[in-house]
């Protein structure tokens, strides 16, 4: 009787790491081979990781986008105009923009676009008319933007 137990457990095992074995052997989805990425996209991924690795102890958390359509306008104010722009989206992950003055606000914004912008030169020749920019606070609450070279706060 124990010899057939053993010989069973055994007989699961080998079929366990049959099938065990298989499970890592998959299909790329066909979503994943349609699906066309520009260029800009992968450029765009690309700087992104490359300011994070940079700034490893100050980064804030910050994502770029090529709007071809002009529709994340409508997370601006209203006259701004995101068609053919890089987007940028600063988030504060390290709250560097609270407690701050309407001043060293704005002066702490241009610090961070300037870094996130350094990347950006190989694409973007002129800041003021190619890039748009959402500045956000930890909790992630518009509290500026740049558009056309000149920083605003939210509530202006």
């Amino acid at each position: 009787m124990r010899k057939k137990w053993f010989l069973t457990a055994i007989m699961l095992g080998v079929i366990l790491c049959f099938v065990v074995s298989g499970v890592g052997y998959g299909e790329i989805p066909e979503w994943a081979l349609e699906s066309k990425v520009t260029y800009i996209d992968v450029k765009l991924s690309e700087i992104r990781i490359d300011y994070i690795m940079m700034r490893p102890n100050d980064f804030l958390n910050t994502r770029y986008a090529y709007d071809s359509s002009g529709s994340l306008a409508k997370f601006f104010p209203t006259g701004i105009s995101t068609k053919d722009k890089i987007t940028i989206l600063i988030m504060d992950i390290r709250n560097v923009f609270s407690n701050k003055s309407a001043s060293d606000l704005l002066t702490q914004f241009e610090t961070e676009l300037s870094y996130a912008y350094f990347y950006l030169e190989g694409i973007a020749t002129d800041k003021s008319n190619d890039i748009v920019v959402k500045f956000l606070n930890k909790q992630g609450k518009t509290i500026g933007y740049f558009y056309q070279g000149k920083y605003h706060l939210w509530e202006e």
